[in-house]
């Protein structure tokens, strides 16, 4: 089955209740890489799939494969811990990476789970199926964790089902915060649990509401409820809010931003950088490759709250990261070379057939081009065979000689209109232009 075709994951509960500082980004695509795997996991151990269909999936624009990538890989370094509410008590689950390994290589994505976790990950005794295009509609990292976890207590029958008390320390390590941060319940109900459940309200066909319960007049646990209330119309669009927006803008709704401001950003482009921490001319090739190198920096950016107004001012402020920006220059740097061996073997292979359907029209061109040969080894080559057409058709190095020697004497007009269009394109890659 093809990935577009495939709207649920079956999740394990354990999968579910994890704690880690895991990302939206790394949570959505995650979930889309287990859904695409999960038919596979019994009799493999490595799956593959496009980036094109992964980032559609994601409703995540192509154009920033980078991105994605950098994705990808934070997912591998991502260590986590199992089960922390216990709901899958007959199995013990300890700390794991969601994936142990990742590789795109021509545009395919290949990847593996942890060993140990392929079949508990296939055939979970507690799981909840998981609507993979209603994930593509959180903004915010805890409504996809909350709703991930009310959903694994929902009852399919009643249409309604409700989670244990949770302690505020294990709801804190669910949502991927320190036990440091948010100290005082009031703030931490203000900055994270209601915005959540109100992303969860607005968006989907469920209602979460939540109770509390006190120990010594202190908040100290909290269980949440959801209810399915309404039928919200199917969207045909992966991500219907970015729809018609530039591409820019794109990428900084699904990093965070709110439309309008991605909007102006996108509008305003260099002027929205302040004048006096515009980069030098020919520093990024446009506007897009400055914007895209803010949102890798805002992907590890440590003790960031609101990733959102850390991404606009990065772009406002020109925020540096001289290793990020290392390691682009060498990601570029490869891409550019790998860009030029392909484009180089698609000239070689155009001009070999060009080549070839010359000499079958004229087959003594081969001999006048054997003609020409200097090279003492090539000559002995040839001499080894009945005829030039014959050394020829064997290939090697006779024939790589001659193809040269037809090229640049006996050729040129035919072989002209490729190599044209090899050496321009050659140039616009050397230039690094779009």
């Amino acid at each position: 089955m093809k990935l577009a075709e495939i709207n649920e994951v079956i999740k394990a509960s354990p999968a579910i209740q994890i704690q880690s500082k895991i990302s939206l980004m790394q949570r959505r695509a995650w979930n889309v890489l287990l859904a695409n795997a999960y038919n596979e996991l019994p009799d493999k151990d490595l799956h593959s799939v496009s980036m094109i269909e992964l980032a559609a999936k994601l409703g995540f624009n192509s154009g920033n494969q980078e991105y994605l990538k950098e994705v990808l890989k934070s997912i591998v370094d991502c260590t986590v811990e199992w089960n922390l509410l216990n709901k899958d008590n007959k199995q013990v689950w300890g700390a794991a990476s969601l994936l142990s390994f990742v590789e795109v290589e021509d545009g395919i994505c290949c990847y593996q789970f942890p060993h140990p976790l392929r079949l508990k990950l296939y055939n979970p005794r507690i799981y909840a199926k998981l609507n993979l295009r209603l994930q593509n509609r959180f903004k915010s990292q805890y409504a996809l964790v909350l709703w991930e976890l009310c959903f694994d207590y929902f009852d399919t029958d009643r249409n309604q089902g409700e989670t244990p008390f949770i302690s505020i320390e294990t709801l804190k390590e669910l949502v991927g915060l320190e036990p440091n941060e948010y100290p005082v319940f009031g703030f931490l109900n203000r900055d994270v649990i209601k915005p959540a459940i109100k992303e969860i309200n607005d968006l989907t066909d469920y209602f979460v509401e939540v109770e509390q319960k006190r120990f010594k007049r202190k908040i100290a646990e909290l269980k949440f409820r959801i209810t399915k209330v309404k039928e919200l119309p199917v969207q045909e669009s992966l991500f219907p809010d970015v729809e018609n927006l530039p591409r820019v803008a794109v990428e900084l709704v699904q990093a965070g931003l709110d439309r309008k401001m991605a909007q102006q950003i996108a509008d305003q482009e260099w002027e929205f950088v302040a004048l006096e921490k515009l980069p030098p001319p020919g520093t990024y090739s446009d506007f897009l490759g400055y914007v895209g190198e803010k949102l890798e920096m805002s992907v590890d950016a440590e003790d960031v709250k609101n990733r959102a107004g850390y991404i606009v001012e990065a772009i406002r402020e020109n925020y540096q990261d001289p290793q990020l920006q290392k390691a682009r220059e060498i990601r570029a740097e490869k891409a550019k070379e790998k860009e030029l061996e392909d484009l180089t073997e698609e000239f070689n292979l155009k001009r070999r057939t060009l080549l070839r359907q010359a000499v079958h029209a004229d087959p003594h061109l081969v001999e006048r081009a054997a003609e020409r040969i200097q090279s003492y080894i090539v000559r002995q080559r040839l001499d080894e065979q009945p005829s030039a057409i014959a050394a020829y058709q064997m290939g090697g190095m006779v024939a790589a000689e001659i193809n040269a020697i037809l090229a640049e004497e006996f050729c040129q007009e035919l072989i002209a209109p490729v190599k044209a269009a090899y050496e321009d394109e050659r140039d616009r890659i050397l230039e690094g232009k779009p």
